[in-house]
């Protein structure tokens, strides 16, 4: 991976929560508890990830990618109908035993543009030749 890509910000993505998303959501991970769930906030995360993941400037080879962590830092829940903006940037890229870690964090917040969840995904790139 290009290491020199840490720290570039890439275009807000637009996520509007409507009714249906949320509840295919909800029904794609046995959520019936009837609102947002909190894990919601994947949806519009990884729609704006998809700018970073397929950056060829990154030279990311996706098929040897293992997502190795995630968290998520809440200002608030997630509101039915609210349209969000989800920004990835690029944390920190670094090799370690062989493998290159991709830190993307995706700020996503409210069309006030005040902060609703913050989300950092790690992924590990596996070496060429590594098994599955």
């Amino acid at each position: 991976m290009n290491e020199a890509l840490a720290g570039k910000v890439y275009p807000a993505v637009r996520f509007p929560v409507s009714p249906d998303r949320v509840a295919a959501f909800a029904r794609a991970v046995g959520d019936t508890g009837g609102s947002v769930p909190p894990t919601f906030a994947t949806a519009p995360e990884i729609e704006a990830m998809r700018a970073v993941i397929e950056d060829p400037e990154l030279q990311l080879d996706f098929s040897r990618v293992i997502h190795a962590d995630q968290s998520y830092a809440w200002s608030r829940p997630i509101a039915l109908g609210e349209v969000l903006t989800a920004t990835p940037s690029i944390e920190s890229i670094r090799s370690k035993a062989g493998s290159e870690l991709l830190v993307v964090a995706t700020e996503i917040l409210d069309e006030a543009g005040s902060p609703v969840v913050s989300a950092r995904c790690t992924l590990v790139v596996r070496p060429r030749g590594a098994g599955a």
